[in-house]
């Protein structure tokens, strides 16, 4: 094995979960390690399944890890249950606050099965639906009223609980048919949703939602890169706060964008995806009506050159092994044209990409990890450019077996951490653990 430092900080059985996918990291300014996870409790697959959001802490540079934390549970068990899935996280170095992003399922819904709408009322109240399919709004004060605006004896608690005088009718959050007490449901599509710590991690406020900002009444399924975010440093929109996001549209095809704040997180706005206005074998395409395969452009990640232009990275599905690229010159309002790097085989796989700090010699450090192999996600591999992504001269394999998603972060001593997915016995796909591990730029380039 190469000779860097490893251990599994999520497996299955640790903090009562039989299994773990999709890391998301960051380094703070004041140098904690946060590692982002699904927490999937009764089985490793997507959803439709009962995944909660969890965190672990390190302070010393991922040496040592704190316990789990977990940040964000839905209703429901099992399969049936609803998810919080898919994190991502972002620092805002000016104000110290740290934002996570997550997609939200109710029970019984996952990615292909999500229905089109945004899930809210023009005032923002959130859509309930009867047994009957007539519409109800619920308001922030947990009152529920009906299609007519008239307030109803229902009233919905902080958990999703349905209460009409003192019965419980139910979870809104529930898969439809699973309570036979069940009156009233959240609409059965996807929801991005945004936790907040302004204490370095170690305490989230409770789920605020995007989807009133970010999502169109034609998009099915939402949800993050997954991995991290951006906070811009360079030229007319330094300190915009960058997520990548994909989404599919009614038709169930995929396409990627990015969403942005430039209020410290308090509102967020989406730029346009690659797939708008992008030719293609002579059609000129649009994210809300692309309907072949072959076009998709998921999930994805992002980062800053210092020039100001972004460099997107993204998984395809074009049938060309190799990951996609496009940029922007403002801010990620909108995307040139993509192309491939050919450098970069890619089994269609999520992949992580992260700047490294500048070191005052000129060079573009950019770090990429992702399965370096054609068909199965397998040879996992860092690679380092120092000419902002041109070339990428130097790579080491990290692991030669099983590798599925990624997340890279460089540390506040210089080194640089991974944390990636692994299976160490194929009988049962739930024997996937959670690695993370620590080289230096000199080992990579030895």
């Amino acid at each position: 094995m190469p000779n860097i430092k490893s251990e599994a900080i999520f497996y299955p059985g640790f903090a009562d979960s039989k299994s773990y996918r999709i890391p998301s990291m960051i380094t703070t300014s004041k140098g904690t390690v946060i590692a982002g996870i699904d927490a999937r409790l009764a089985d490793q697959r997507d959803n439709p399944n009962k995944i909660d959001v969890t965190i672990r802490r390190s302070e010393d540079h991922g040496k040592t890890w704190g316990p789990a934390q977990k940040l964000v549970a839905y209703a429901g068990e099992g399969l049936d249950g609803a998810a919080a899935i898919d994190t991502a996280l972002l620092e805002d170095e000016e104000t110290g606050t740290i934002f996570m992003i997550f997609c939200h399922t109710p029970g019984g819904v996952g990615l292909w099965n999500s229905e089109s709408g945004i899930g809210f009322d023009s005032d923002g109240r959130k859509q309930l639906y009867d047994q009957n399919g007539q519409c109800y709004f619920l308001a922030k004060d947990g009152q529920v009223y009906d299609s007519d605006n008239n307030l109803t004896d229902y009233t919905v608690d902080d958990q999703g609980n349905v209460n009409k005088e003192t019965q419980l009718h139910g979870n809104i959050y529930l898969k439809k048919g699973s309570d036979l007490n069940e009156r009233l449901l959240e609409e059965r599509t996807s929801f991005l949703q945004i936790i907040q710590s302004d204490d370095d991690g170690r305490t989230w406020s409770e789920p605020r939602e995007l989807n009133v900002m970010v999502k169109e009444e034609w998009m099915r399924f939402i949800g993050s890169g997954p991995g991290c975010g951006i906070q811009l440093k360079q030229g007319k929109h330094a300190g915009r706060l960058v997520f990548p996001i994909y989404f599919s549209n009614e038709a169930g095809h995929l396409s990627c964008a990015c969403i942005y704040s430039d209020d410290h997180g308090v509102t967020w706005k989406r730029g346009e995806s690659p797939n708008d206005g992008r030719e293609l074998a002579g059609e000129i395409l649009s994210a809300e009506t692309i309907s072949e395969g072959k076009q998709y452009l998921t999930e994805s990640q992002v980062i800053e050159l210092p020039t100001g232009e972004l460099k997107y990275y993204l998984r395809n599905h074009y049938g060309i092994q190799r990951t996609a690229v496009t940029t922007s010159t403002d801010g990620g309002e909108t995307w040139g044209e993509v192309t491939f790097d050919m450098a970069l085989v890619d089994p269609t796989c999520q992949s992580s990409v992260v700047l490294y700090p500048d070191l005052g010699d000129g060079k573009v450090r950019v770090l990429f990890s992702n399965p370096d192999d054609e068909k199965t996600r397998v040879k996992g591999t860092v690679r380092l450019s120092e000419d902002g992504g041109k070339t990428w001269p130097y790579s080491k394999v990290i692991e030669d077996g099983y590798y599925g998603y990624s997340c890279l972060t460089v540390l506040k001593n210089g080194e640089i951490g991974v944390l990636y997915e692994r299976v160490y016995d194929y009988s049962d796909w739930n024997n996937m653990d959670i690695q993370f591990c620590t080289f230096t730029l000199e080992w990579l380039k030895s």
